[in-house]
């Protein structure tokens, strides 16, 4: 039987667009793509960029509020793929969207990587 974790539980309650078919106990995967979507949804008009930063506030929640496995499934998952798919260009703009705690995260696996 598939068991729901706290993080797949909240981004299919907040995000749904971003799980698709995810397995509920697979919390790297549903992960990667928040991840996916973000990266998506960024580059797109005003209500696609709204959709990005909630996706994006949901995961500062999930991490700020999480346990130390929610935090390092977020920065390996979450973070490492948006920080392998960053620019010199884009670095600034992304970074002046990311919640306070995140940014830190986020800067710190872009050095660890």
């Amino acid at each position: 039987m598939d068991c729901e974790t706290k993080i797949t539980r909240t981004l299919r309650e907040w995000i749904p667009a971003a799980l698709t078919g995810t397995d509920p106990s697979d919390d790297y995967k549903a992960l990667r793509e928040a991840a996916d979507l973000f990266l998506r949804k960024v580059v797109g008009d005003a209500t696609e960029r709204a959709d990005a930063l909630e996706a994006l506030k949901v995961v500062n929640l999930l991490y700020t509020g999480g346990c130390l496995h929610d935090r390092n499934a977020i920065e390996n998952e979450f973070l490492s793929v948006l920080a392998s798919q960053e620019s010199p260009g884009s670095l600034k703009a992304h970074i002046a969207l990311f919640p306070k705690e995140l940014r830190q995260a986020y800067l710190k696996t872009i050095l660890e990587n």
